[in-house]
């Protein structure tokens, strides 16, 4: 897959860094005797210079449905700020790093406050932002190329086939954390002075970030280089952001889809999808098992934790609940702007007899197992729509390399209210029932993620409980993550 990005900037060999306090890039850098004069276009006072009398309705409507998903996007509470990109900060005109970031990491989010089509020949087609954004800065454009596997590919092949998608930053909008990509001074040459270049997030462009190009101590300040840099170094700074980021990215494509089909009734990248398949083989001949969706395929077990069983878990849990906390950019915990309820981690040890259920059902070894976690929400609390896999390897909770294969949970109470788990995408809804467990799969065997597992906890209205895992294609390595380094929860042995 290639995906690029190439920025104009009108720059000088006598000027080669930009303000970082006046929009997308900024403008030159002058003396003090000089007057910085900002060069801008409007929408509302140029429309002549942009769009044509006989401009196409079809290619109107592309730039518009991208842009709208874009910035429906971004306005998401998750991304204000999205903590996984959240390094830096402005100070006077510059930005600097707020701590000691590596090479590869990722610094900020590129903001996308207006988006422009143009013809081969340069030509303006279509520049699209919302009239709060204001002026936009012509003299520097950050070209964007879609690859097919993109989500919003399909909607611009589809109305614009001919066009480039370039992206603009407002001279005066307001700054958000975390979305500082445009506001970081630039250079046109290769000099030891840049440490970062902005890089399209693999498979979730136009969305694009800031990204470390060589190790920057805390307090520097951030010089973006936008000269095209070796092929070579671009593929190994991408290679690490798909690997160091490939939940937080997958997360956004995500988004990205859904709200494609939410705002327009369409999947764009329904007809590229590829066949997934095989999935992890569970026990077929388990008791009660019974398949309530075929393709992807999800099933349900009834009784599959006894009234008993159901009632002493949440009885070893109650004491221990905390809040569900990730790590953000800087390593530090917060709390998971995805779920609003409580967890407490369940020992293996304490619960032997529903390990052995769980690995039967599932036929998998108990060290495929994820830590298993008993969750409660309580009134108004959810868990927002989300995937439980990711497509390629990752490192994650004590393992290496891997990835989840299937999902199993189960509902410890009945819910008279709210509270049911729905797949949004297969319009599936299943109610909470006490004891029944569910199976589904979020990657095949081929580690590709099936973003059909689209999945919610729904708002309780009365209290929710569950116990769930998820089973690994590969056993546990890291001893970090050992059972033994768990909490006690009560002497009761179930």
């Amino acid at each position: 897959m290639v995906i690029y990005v190439h920025a104009f900037a009108a720059t000088s060999r006598q000027q080669t860094k930009t303000n970082a306090s006046n929009g997308f890039g900024g403008t030159k850098r002058t003396t003090k005797k000089q007057k910085k004069k900002e060069k801008g276009i409007s929408v509302e006072d140029n429309k002549d210079t942009l769009v044509s009398s006989s401009f196409n309705d079809v290619v109107e409507e592309t730039c518009n449905r991208i842009y709208s998903v874009c910035r429906e996007v971004q306005k998401s509470p998750i991304y204000q700020p999205p903590r996984w990109a959240d390094l830096c900060s402005i100070e006077g005109e510059t930005v600097i790093a707020n701590a000691k970031v590596k090479r590869g990491q990722i610094l900020t989010l590129y903001p996308i406050d207006a988006l422009v089509l143009q013809n081969d020949e340069r030509q303006i087609l279509k520049c699209y932002q919302d009239r709060e954004n204001g002026v936009l800065n012509e003299q520097d454009k950050q070209e964007v190329s879609l690859d097919e596997d993109e989500p919003l590919y399909h909607i611009l092949s589809g109305g614009a086939p001919n066009s480039k998608l370039f992206l603009m930053r407002s001279c005066n909008k307001e700054v958000v954390p975390g979305w500082l990509g445009g506001n970081i001074n630039t250079t046109t040459f290769d000099t030891e002075d840049s440490n970062c270049i902005i890089i399209p997030l693999p498979g979730a462009a136009p969305f694009c970030a800031a990204v470390a190009s060589k190790d920057i101590d805390a307090g520097n300040e951030l010089i973006r280089n936008i000269r095209p840099l070796d092929l070579g170094i671009l593929d190994e700074l991408r290679s690490i952001v798909a690997k160091e980021y490939s939940r937080n990215v997958s997360m956004l494509r995500l988004q990205v889809e859904t709200v494609c089909e939410m705002k327009f009734n369409i999947n764009p990248t329904k007809d590229n999808e590829p066949i997934l398949g095989p999935f992890h083989k569970i026990d077929l001949q388990y008791p009660g098992l019974r398949q309530i969706h075929n393709n992807p395929d999800i099933y349900e077990v009834k009784g599959f934790l006894t009234i008993d069983e159901c009632d002493r878990i949440i009885s070893k849990a109650r004491p221990h609940l905390f809040q569900c906390f990730v790590g953000d950019a800087n390593g530090k915990s917060v709390q998971d702007p995805w779920r609003t309820n409580t967890v407490a981690n369940l020992p293996r040890a304490e619960v032997p007899s529903i390990v052995k259920k769980i690995t039967k059902l599932s036929c998998c070894n108990e060290e495929q197992l994820e830590t298993l976690q008993v969750l409660n929400y309580k009134n108004g609390q959810q868990f927002k729509q989300h995937t439980d896999g990711m497509s390629g390897p990752i490192t994650a909770s004590g393992f290496e390399q891997s990835t989840r294969l299937a999902t199993v949970f189960c509902y410890l109470n009945d819910v008279s209210e709210g509270g049911s788990t729905r797949f949004p995408k297969i319009d599936l809804e299943i109610k909470p029932t006490k004891g029944t467990a569910v199976i589904h799969f979020p990657v095949d065997l081929n580690m590709r993620e099936d973003t059909r597992t689209l999945h919610q906890g729904s708002p309780a209205l009365d209290e929710k409980w569950l116990l769930t895992t998820w089973v690994w294609k590969t056993k546990r390595v890291d001893h970090a993550f050992s059972e033994s380094k768990l909490i006690s929860l009560s002497n009761d042995i179930i």
